[in-house]
C-alpha cells in the first residue's frame, strides 16, 4: 500500500490551490453522500490519534479517509486491486499517516509564523458559503448550515472550516519551504535519483494504429513495417505521419512524445524498445489492440535537465518532502494513537461507495 512518500507528495499536489480543491470536495461528497451521521453520533465522538492537544476524533477520521477516496484515484485502484491486504485495514493505516503529517505540518505553519490573511479568510469563507448555498437543497428538504456539514462530510461546520484553514496555512507554508529549498546540484541529483521514473524520459516521433473490425493486428504490423521501411530510406516522417494518422493533436506535435519511466507497466513493449535502442533507431511496437512506428529521437537524462526549471520546481519538491520525512522521523512530536479505538473504525461503507463511485468513473473513460 502506500508509503509515506505517497502521502507527502499528496499533501503537496492537493495544496496547489485550496478554494478548487474545496470546490472538488464539495462535488464528490455529493456522489459518495450516503455516509451521513446525525448529531448524537457527532457528539459522542472518541479520540482516535492526537498529537499534543490537537485530537482527531472517530468522524474526523472518517471525514480524512473520505477526503482520500475523493481526491486519489491511484489510491482508490490500488485499494480495489489489492489481493494479499486487507483494503479496510491498509485504508486506516495510510489514514493515519496521512493525519500524523497533516498534524505535523500544521504545527510546523503555526511555528513559522503562518496565517492567514483577512483577503484569503474572505475567500475561505465566500466558498464555503457559495458551497452551502448551492449544495443545501435535498430529496429530504432545505439543510440548515449545521445539518449540511454534518449530512455530506459526517463532522461540525466549525472541524471542517478549521480543517481547509489549517490546509491552507500548509500549502503557504510549504511555498515558504519551496522559495527556501537548497537548489544545488548536488540536491538536483538527489531529487533526479528520487524522482526518475517522473523525470528520466524519451523523445520520440510516433505514428499509432488501432485494432479494430476492419484492421487486424496482423495488417497494421505489416502497414507499420512497410512504412518504418521507408522512415529508413529517407522518407519524411511528418508526411507519412498526415497520410496516416487522423489524431488531429498528435499531427500538431508532429508525432513527437515523451514516454517516462514511469509508464513501462502499463507500456511495457514501448518501454521495451526506447530502452533498447540507439538514437534515430526505428522499430514497429505492437500490444494487443494498438501498433506503433516508433522513432526514438532522443533522452532527457539529469545533463540536460540540470538547472532547468523543470529540475529546479522538482528539486524544490524533493526538498520539502525531504524536509517533512526527517520531520516524521524524529520524535519532535509523539504522535499518539487510542488503540481500542483505532481498532473498532469501520470503513467499509466508505470504501464500496468510493468503489461505486470510481468504477462509474473507470466505465466511461474506458
Amino acid at each position: 500500500m502506500s508509503s509515506d512518500n505517497k502521502t507527502r507528495r499528496s499533501v503537496i499536489i492537493l495544496c496547489c490551490c485550496i478554494v478548487c480543491v474545496i470546490t472538488a470536495a464539495v462535488c464528490l461528497a455529493l456522489s459518495l453522500s450516503s455516509k451521513k451521521k446525525n448529531d448524537d453520533k457527532a457528539a459522542n465522538n472518541k479520540v482516535v490519534v492526537s498529537i499534543g492537544e490537537e485530537k482527531i476524533t472517530e468522524s474526523q477520521f472518517e471525514f480524512f479517509a473520505g477526503l482520500i477516496l475523493n481526491q486519489e484515484e491511484d489510491t482508490v485502484r490500488e485499494l480495489y486491486t489489492s489481493k494479499d491486504k486487507s483494503d479496510k485495514d491498509e485504508l486506516k493505516k495510510y489514514t493515519s499517516n496521512f493525519i500524523n503529517e497533516y498534524l505535523i505540518r500544521v504545527f510546523e505553519a503555526r511555528k513559522a509564523g503562518i496565517t492567514l490573511t483577512e483577503t484569503e479568510e474572505d475567500a475561505l469563507n465566500k466558498q464555503f458559503n457559495e458551497d452551502f448555498e448551492n449544495n443545501k437543497a435535498t430529496e429530504q428538504g432545505e439543510l440548515s448550515q449545521d445539518e449540511f456539514y454534518l449530512y455530506y462530510y459526517g463532522i461540525t461546520e466549525d472541524e471542517y472550516k478549521t480543517f481547509w484553514k489549517n490546509w491552507y496555512i500548509i500549502d503557504k507554508h510549504t511555498s515558504l519551504l519551496e522559495k527556501e529549498a537548497d537548489i544545488s546540484e548536488k540536491t538536483q541529483q538527489l531529487a533526479f535519483q528520487e524522482y526518475y521514473d517522473y523525470l528520466y524520459s524519451y523523445t520520440t516521433s510516433v505514428i499509432p494504429f488501432h485494432v479494430d473490425a476492419e484492421n487486424t493486428k496482423e495488417s497494421l504490423v505489416e502497414k507499420a513495417n512497410n512504412i518504418a521501411s521507408q522512415l529508413e530510406s529517407g522518407a519524411d516522417f511528418v508526411t507519412l505521419l498526415k497520410e496516416n494518422c487522423d489524431e488531429k493533436d498528435l499531427v500538431e506535435k508532429k508525432g513527437v512524445s515523451e514516454f517516462y519511466p514511469m509508464y513501462k507497466n502499463d507500456f511495457a513493449q514501448m518501454y521495451d524498445f526506447v530502452r533498447t535502442s540507439e538514437i534515430g533507431e526505428i522499430g514497429v511496437v505492437s500490444t494487443d489492440y494498438d501498433v506503433y512506428v516508433v522513432r526514438l529521437d532522443g533522452i532527457k537524462d539529469f545533463e540536460k535537465l540540470k538547472n532547468t526549471e523543470e529540475m529546479l520546481k522538482w528539486t524544490r519538491t524533493f526538498y520539502v518532502n525531504k524536509t517533512v520525512s526527517d520531520m516524521l522521523e524524529s520524535d519532535k512530536y509523539a504522535y499518539n494513537v487510542e488503540k481500542n479505538v483505532y481498532d473498532a473504525i469501520d470503513l467499509s461503507e466508505l470504501l464500496e461507495e468510493a468503489y461505486e463511485y470510481w468504477q462509474s468513473v473507470w466505465e466511461e473513460k474506458a
